[in-house]
């Protein structure tokens, strides 16, 4: 059986032995980072489709420019519409775009949020998409974060097992937060990089002081996967708040 194990720098485990002044130490008082942009898109693979190839292309063409690149991480979630099926749907994704918009009549793809549902972009264009991605995120890029997420994740043939820490960077607490983990597989071509392959139950976190450190497990299996080397986990911390689901920080693992 094939062991992939991914070890992060141990910041949480070692604070002690950091400077206080480091801004990555959940200590420091001054302590925060980059915030990182959530895209998530929400297609169907089929040809009935094409502006969803069409929005794909357009955000994989973002992610690759020099003024984006490391800035975002993108789920591409498939589901199936008006009865055209798509290979790499699943329901799990579809709960996922209810949860977003649960007015059936204000649903359509392609769909994309950016850090939840305040900023989101609905349909494509050849002509007009990039631009209207790139309009919301030069308004996300540059912000600051005070969250730390760190993870140690093992895949044993199809199963995963993912240790998650997140800190609270800063003095201020903060409530009411889900801890999620989505897998997705870059199958290494075109408009299919991001392909999600599972959601996990998100797990709460009530509050979260300043300096505090908390720890998840996240364990499942892994079905329909081509490759398991090129399966990776996202974690974000998302504000329970269902009238704007913002998303506060994301980390690939």
């Amino acid at each position: 059986m094939k062991k992939i194990y991914l070890i992060l720098l141990p910041l949480f485990f070692c604070c002690c032995n950091l400077d206080r002044d480091n801004l990555l130490d959940p200590k420091n008082p001054n302590s925060n980072t980059n915030q990182i942009t959530l895209v998530e898109l929400f297609v169907n693979d089929n040809t009935g489709y094409e502006f969803c190839d069409t929005a794909l292309e357009a955000i994989e063409e973002i992610a690759e420019n020099e003024s984006y690149k490391n800035k975002i991480l993108i789920l591409e979630y498939h589901i199936k519409k008006n009865e055209l099926d798509d290979s790499y749907a699943l329901t799990q994704c579809y709960e996922r775009y209810v949860k977003y918009e649960p007015l059936q009549s204000n649903r359509g793809i392609p769909d994309a949020f950016f850090n939840g549902k305040i900023n989101r972009v609905w349909g494509a264009s050849k002509d007009k998409v990039k631009d209207r991605y790139e309009t919301i995120l030069e308004d996300l890029i540059g912000k600051k974060a005070y969250f730390r997420i760190e993870a140690q994740k093992n895949i044993e043939g199809n199963s995963i097992e993912l240790d998650v820490n997140i800190a609270r960077l800063g003095t201020r607490k903060k409530s009411n937060l889900n801890v999620l983990v989505v897998l997705y597989e870059d199958l290494s071509t075109n408009r299919h990089r991001h392909v999600v392959r599972k959601i996990f139950q998100h797990q709460a976190i009530n509050s979260i002081k300043g300096g505090e450190v908390k720890s998840f497990q996240f364990t499942g299996h892994l079905s329909n996967v081509q490759n398991i080397n090129e399966v990776y986990a996202l974690v974000f911390m998302q504000d329970q708040d269902e009238t704007t689901m913002e998303v506060y920080q994301v980390a690939k693992f």
